[in-house]
Formats: C-alpha cells, sequence, structure tokens
C-alpha cells in the first residue's frame, strides 16, 4: 500500500484535498525540487515506466481513489510533456 514516506523524500506527495472539485487525493510536488505538479507526475510516471513498485503504487493509488486526477496526469502525460514516452502511450498509466 503507498504511503507518503518515499514520496516526501523525493519532494512530492499525495495529499488528501477536502472539498476541490478536482477531486479528494491528488498528487502534488512538495518543495522546488519541482518546479510544477506536473513536473512531479512525470518524475513518478518516469519511475514507474522504469520498475519502480513503489512509482507504480502511487499511481494505482490515484486511479482507485481519484479517477479524475489520474485521468489528468494521463492527459498531461499522453499530451506530448514527457519525450521518453514512445508514441504518447504511457504503460504505466
Amino acid at each position: 500500500m503507498f504511503d507518503n514516506t518515499q514520496a516526501a523524500d523525493e519532494g512530492w506527495v499525495i495529499c488528501e484535498c477536502f472539498g476541490s472539485e478536482d477531486g479528494p487525493w491528488q498528487m502534488q510536488r512538495l518543495d522546488e525540487r519541482f518546479s510544477t505538479d506536473g513536473d512531479a507526475w512525470l518524475h513518478v510516471v518516469q519511475q514507474a515506466e522504469e520498475g519502480s513498485v513503489y512509482h507504480s503504487e502511487a499511481l494505482e493509488f490515484l486511479r482507485r481513489n481519484n479517477p479524475r486526477e489520474h485521468a489528468a496526469i494521463r492527459r498531461f502525460i499522453v499530451g506530448g510533456r514527457s519525450p521518453s514516452i514512445s508514441g504518447g502511450d504511457s504503460q504505466s498509466l
């Protein structure tokens, strides 16, 4: 099960956002290591694609608990924000 211990060490977290129209759980940058939430999303997806179980579990947590946030990350990645994802399709999402 995903927890924020490693995520916080890397500069991002999944936090509960009560009442947000974007859903209850969101992946966000934690500090200046990432310029934007999108940069944190890209880091997590790239790590998952490289085989990190931890990062894959983070994405799976969002898929189960906030499909809206998971879909936003998928649109961001598929939209060409990542040059390392061939054909615009991410296997980890």
